[in-house]
This record gives structure tokens, sequence and C-alpha cells, in this order.
């Protein structure tokens, strides 16, 4: 299913760095939804910020209607996914669940089962914003609780079986009614909670086998934080070593001790459940972290990369010339995709990852080139041979600003490259201005390159910056700096990257608005747009394609330097 992005106008290069959460303004798209709301929703899966928590948890929903619950999406296949109930506002640019009835949810269900006494500790953080919910309980007669977060019990064995309580360990709630903090004794209304089960018993559901007539006290309320209208509260859970921890803003308000606990699995959840009667609850998510991880793929470094990653759409280029060609091998998408590996440019890592390896001493892809790489090439023709490589048709894409007639005629229209990965190594010897730098993602047109995205690190230093390059079809090249500086002899960037660190970066274009994002595990993520109005790409006849490996721009080095880097996730999306 390919899915049309709607143009969003810049008139400026915008830099910026942001806490974990959402990007406003400058990620922000939409797609053709499966719900009512298309004209104001996106798919969350195309906002950077979310894809490790979608790709960990599947989406569990009520039908309205009947209070049947499902899992309505699994793990890792959101791509193109909203509906009325799952969507992000493309006003805030944030996550967004909304459920009306009587308990019912629109949840995601982490699918990591753990247990709380491991000394590895499960953290979930959040910043929620509650849209008015006052009013979505004014009508109740019975409670006026919004669950938002839980960490809740799969029974003793990891399944569903009669172990399983009918009571999750924690809820984190907003509540529109008055309750007393059972610390302190003190009262509170409209604000946040945690409700922590205190026993390790079966105390509601009389059918159960295991149930416990006489259960005492089994909750401990906890008064978290006063509800803001005005601004997103953020949550972290952490749960491990025989401790609930939970964070407020940065502030620790509980520690407590879950060693009761240790005989059963636990998993999060995190979305909006309806505690209370008659009324649409709709929470916002501006930010999302499950274990503070990147997108990873499932890897077994037993596989070649086509068993870890799906390559039927790319081919690639490898400094060889085993055709005797004179120039460098194309690996088509269906030798590629069949197992492909080079033990010295493209393999499986110890780790599963993806290594990319390129020496300056190779083949390059043309006469017409001044470096060489090894380097993924996108097509979307899947090896039907009947579709050329070049041109506006089904192989290539085009920007929703192209012309109506070009649109039709192309394989997708915009488009988003996501990976992660590391750079092991870059070139040391060379001309100043070559040394220590690699593009490593691209979108390639015709014959300019509307971005490429560089890494660079300089003699000497052991932190990388990342800037990328943006070239009109006229005029001079455009140079936006993310993380430290593309300067021959700049100083070492306090927030660079090293070698060997994962990062994710995010390649967005949407009509003439080009967004990059890198993002790290526990660092802010950094955001740059750039207008594409007078670049020239908008006009009949431009096609474009994605790139992604590395891509050597050292050339005057010694020729047993190289550059390396291995991906951990790769997914392109239109």
């Amino acid at each position: 299913m390919k899915h049309k992005l709607v143009s969003t106008a810049l008139f400026s290069v915008f830099l910026v760095a942001c806490g974990g959460g959402g990007s406003g303004g400058s990620t922000k798209t939409t797609s053709v939804s499966s719900g009512n709301n298309a004209s104001y929703t996106g798919v969350p899966y195309d906002y950077p910020q979310y894809i490790n928590a979608l790709k960990m948890a599947n989406l569990q929903q009520s039908e309205p209607s009947d209070g049947t619950k499902s899992d309505v999406v699994k793990a890792g296949q959101y791509q193109y996914y909203d509906n009325d109930y799952f969507y992000i506002d493309k006003k805030s640019g944030w996550l967004t669940f909304e459920m009306n009835g009587e308990s019912n949810r629109s949840e995601l269900r982490f699918i990591d089962n753990f247990k709380s006494d491991n000394s590895e500790t499960y953290t979930l953080s959040a910043e929620i914003l509650p849209i008015n919910p006052t009013q979505s309980v004014i009508e109740s007669n019975d409670g006026q609780e919004i669950t938002l977060l839980q960490v809740h019990n799969k029974g003793k064995n990891g399944d569903t079986d009669d172990t399983v309580l009918s009571h999750p360990l924690l809820r984190v709630i907003w509540d529109g009614e008055s309750r007393s903090d059972d610390s302190t004794g003190d009262s509170y209304k409209n604000a946040y909670w945690a409700i922590i089960k205190t026993n390790a018993l079966e105390c509601k559901n009389q059918d159960n086998p295991n149930y416990n007539a006489n259960c005492p006290d089994s909750y401990n309320y906890y008064y978290l934080a006063d509800y803001d209208a005005n601004s997103p509260t953020k949550f972290g859970i952490e749960v491990g070593d025989s401790k609930l921890i939970i964070n407020v803003d940065d502030y620790q308000k509980v520690d407590f001790d879950i060693s009761y606990w240790s005989d059963f699995y636990s998993y999060f959840k995190a979305g909006v459940y309806n505690q209370y009667q008659n009324g649409n609850s709709i929470v916002q998510f501006k930010s999302l972290i499950y274990n503070n991880k990147l997108p990873i793929a499932t890897l077994n470094p037993s596989l070649p990369p086509s068993d870890n990653f799906i390559l039927n759409d790319w081919y690639l280029s490898v400094p060889i010339d085993d055709d005797n060609s004179g120039t460098a091998d194309s690996i088509k998408e269906g030798e590629l995709s069949d197992g492909y590996e080079s033990s010295d440019y493209f393999y499986t890592g110890i780790d599963g990852g993806m290594v990319f390896k390129d020496y300056i001493n190779g083949f390059k892809t043309s006469t017409n080139t001044s470096y060489t790489r090894t380097e993924l090439r996108e097509m979307l023709r899947e090896g039907n041979t009947d579709i050329d490589t070049q041109g506006v048709n089904k192989n290539n894409w085009v920007f929703s600003t192209a012309p109506n007639s070009e649109q039709a005629k192309a394989g997708a229209v915009d488009g988003i490259l996501n990976a992660t990965l590391a750079v092991n190594n870059v070139t040391t010897t060379g001309a100043d201005y070559q040394v220590g730098r690699v593009v490593i993602g691209q979108i390639h047109a015709n014959d300019d390159e509307p971005v490429r995205l560089y890494y660079r690190l300089l003699p000497g230093h052991s932190k990388g910056a990342i800037y990328f390059a943006h070239e009109p079809r006229t005029g001079d090249e455009v140079w936006v700096e993310m993380i430290g500086s593309r300067s021959d002899n700049a100083s070492e960037p306090s927030n660079g990257i090293e070698l060997n660190e994962k990062f994710f970066y995010q390649i967005k274009s949407v009509g003439n608005n080009l967004t990059v994002t890198i993002m790290r595990e526990d660092k802010a993520e950094v955001i740059a747009s750039i207008n594409m109005t007078n670049s020239g790409y908008d006009q009949a006849g431009q096609y474009m394609y994605f790139k992604a490996g590395v891509y050597n721009q050292n050339n005057t080095g010694e020729n047993d330097e190289f550059v390396q880097a291995t991906f951990y996730y790769l997914d392109n999306q239109h």
C-alpha cells in the first residue's frame, strides 16, 4: 500500500534540538487515513520518535459498540496505519489515543514479558497530555478515571492461564474526583495518581481457582502531580531488582518494594483506558520511549543481510568489477534479496548488523563519479526489468509538488527513509577537505542530490559531526550543520557521535519540504528542515530514489584506507 504525503510549506532552513518528544511543525505529515479524521490526522509510524515503541508493541483496541477487545496491529507492522482511535494530531505532531465508552481502550501492549526481580531494569517513559478530561467525564455516574500507563501481569508462566491476576501491578491514571494519598493523607482533585497493587493475590475474579476471599486492602494510591491543561507531564516508570520506581518530570515520586511480585511476569501498556461512564477520551503523547532504545531490526548473525532486512526493492553497488565492465558491479534486486554477500564489502557482522565497507582504491559507478561506494540504491520495481531504472516511472518517485501527470506515472509520491546505524571507520589520510567524511544516506534525483547526509570524524577527535548538503538543480549547494561543524579544522563537537555509537536518522520529503532528524539514546533529537521550492525538483521529468550505505568522500588518501558502517535498521516508505 502506498500513501501520499501532504506538502507543508517552509520558508527557511530550520534547525532545532528537542528533548525526546514531538518535533512540532517541522516533521508533521499525513496520509490517506483509514478513519474519519483524515483531514487532521497522520500516520504514527512516520514520526521517528515513536518508531521504536511501535516496533515493540501491539495495538489493542475495543469496539465501542460492544466492548470487544482485539489486537488491531501487531508489533512492527504499523507502516501506513492510523484509524479514528490511534493517529498523529497534525497540529501538535503528537501521538493520539482516543476512545469512547466505559471500560473501552486504545492501548499499546508492549510484547516483552519480564520478571520484576531481574537485575535488568525495564523502563517506559512518556510525556502525556489528556485533552480536556473534565469534559470527557462530565456525564459519568460512576468514576472519573482515565488510565494512561500500566504495568500489567502475565501470570507465573508468562502465558494466559489461571495464574494471571485480574489486577495490574500499576496503573498511572488521571482522576477528576478527589482522593487521598496513602503516604501523606493529603487530598487532591483533577490530578495524576499511581495505583499500586500491594499483594500478589487474586482478589477480584471469583471464577479464578486462585481467588482469595480474604484479600486485605490491595491498593495504595500515590499522588503524582496536578493536571496541567497547557503542558504535558513526563512520567518515567522503572521495574527491576524488585523495585517499582516512578519519576514525574524527572523527580522521583515513588520507590516501592515489589519483592512480593517476583513470581509474576509483567508487561507495559500505554494509551487510553476509560474507567468511567458515558464519555469520550482523547490523550496525546508528546513522547513515548521504551527501554531507551533506537529502532533495531530482528537480527541473526548467522544469516545473510537479506534475511535480516527487506532488500527486494534495492540494488547494491560494490566497488569491484567481476563482470569486467570497467565500472563497479551492481547486484540487482533478485540476487541481492537471495542472500548475496561479499566478505570484503557487504556482509552480516557478528552482531547481526548489515555491514557496508568501502576502500578508497576501488571501481566507481561511472566515469562521472569521483568516489567509490558500497551503497544501496532504491528500486521500487522490485526486480521487474520491464521497467527502466531511470525516468519518471514505476521504479522511481516524485515530490507531491510535481505536476499531477508526473505523480500518476511515478512509482510513489514523497518518501521517508529511516535507518539506525553505527559508523565503524573513516579515512585518516589525504587532502584536508576529504579526510574522515562519508555519506550515509541520500535522496538522489536525475543528476543532482536533494540531500546527502554526511558523518565526519577529524583526526585526533573521538566524536564526529553530522551535516547534510542540499544541491539545487541550479546555483550553489546549501550546507546544513546538525551536530558539530563540517569545517576541515573544526573543534571536536561536545555532543558529537563516536565511532561504533548507534544513532538513527530519518530523511523525509513532503512536497518541497525536506526534513532530516537525528536521534540517539538518552539525548535530545536534532531536526533540520529546508525548503526546496526554488530547487527545481518539482518540475516535470525529475525523479527521485533513496540511497543508503557508505559513499566514501575521500579519493586522495592511501589506498588501504576505508570507510565502514553497520546498519541495524533500514526502512523506506512512500
